[in-house]
């Protein structure tokens, strides 16, 4: 990324900010880290090249079970893409959007006023299933209710030493997520047609972590173009009488299409991204259906080369231009 130019007064603010303990907007140093995160082998161009240490950092995989019954991976998810845009050089985040809008997170931290509007529309049912999970913390301003871990209620959730019961806890867990997912967007729903929630505090209880970290990566951050590789792809006559395939590649509900995470996709993919996007830095593909998996690596194979030799192409692209930058920054000092 680029460094800004400070006159000597602009310097000098910048130095009684840091003084004051306001470390927000601090100039970037420079890296010799490239470090990408993936929202769904490079290493020996990038060493032998430019002396760049190659990450990748997919949080699909490897997350602990602690954060899980923490509920922490949204927000670990939240945090290695701030360190990617903090530490990388050049491109720090690739996003593949296909046709599946993906997890629903259930919220972590819920404002006291808020939570207690959800409870007074919400079933009997559903109220003690809120009042079961989420306690308040009065310590934070404003006052919190909080999801409680995991662990707390089915205490076995993380006990490897015994998978029979640990086994059992997931299986109870999942389910409660289940209704509690739907409880939360119940209530939502009832508040915005309340007149209580706007579209925008309806849609906080119903994002998926893929929007979140695409929004926080590509819609909220700067100089994207720069640090961004963005994948579209649509498979054409998906064949939901599969569900075991197609709910790889759709959201199924119900043995349906979830009709509501399609819409909130379509509303990302094909309107938000592109709109903050030039056409240039997207790069879309097309393919067909097969009921062998969905996606064949043999009868799939040219789409998958193409992907292959596309996404290494554009990576380069992106490192050797932001090198050149950081190069010509440090031979103008």
């Amino acid at each position: 990324m680029p460094e800004p130019t400070y006159t000597e007064t602009q310097e000098a603010e910048l130095i009684r900010h840091i003084f004051y303990g306001n470390l927000d907007n601090l100039p970037s140093l420079a890296s010799k880290v490239l470090c990408i995160f993936t929202s769904s082998t490079f290493t020996e161009y990038c060493r032998e090249k430019h002396g760049l240490e190659f990450q990748v950092v997919d949080m699909r995989w490897g997350v602990r079970d602690e954060a899980t019954d923490d509920h922490k991976t949204t927000e670990l998810c939240m945090q290695e893409i701030d360190n990617c845009q903090r530490v990388s050089v050049g491109p720090n985040f690739v996003v593949f959007l296909g046709q599946k809008y993906g997890y629903r997170p259930l919220p972590t931290k819920i404002e006291e006023a808020e939570f207690r509007n959800g409870l007074s529309v919400s079933s009997p049912d559903d109220a003690r299933l809120f009042s079961l999970w989420y306690k308040l913390d009065s310590n934070n301003i404003a006052s919190l209710f909080c999801l409680q871990p995991v662990s707390l209620i089915f205490i076995n959730f993380t006990d490897k030493a015994n998978p029979r019961l640990m086994e059992e806890d997931e299986s109870q867990w999942w389910e409660t997520t289940g209704k509690l997912n739907r409880a939360v967007r119940v209530a939502a729903l009832e508040l915005l047609k309340r007149g209580i929630f706007s579209p925008f505090d309806n849609h906080r209880y119903n994002r998926s972590v893929t929007e979140q970290e695409v929004v926080r990566e590509i819609l909220n951050a700067k100089d994207r173009v720069d640090h961004t590789l963005t994948f579209f792809r649509n498979i054409e006559n998906i064949n939901i009488g599969l569900p075991r395939h197609s709910m790889k590649f759709i959201d199924i509900v119900s043995k349906q299409v979830d009709e509501e995470a399609q819409r909130m996709l379509s509303d990302l993919r094909d309107v938000r991204v592109p709109a903050a996007l030039s056409e240039t830095s997207i790069i879309r593909y097309t393919v067909q259906w097969t009921d062998e998996d969905g996606l064949n690596k043999t009868f799939h194979a040219e789409y998958l080369q193409n992907f292959i030799e596309t996404f290494y192409t554009r990576l380069v692209e992106l490192i050797d231009r932001s090198v050149g930058q950081q190069k010509s920054l440090g031979s103008n000092r």
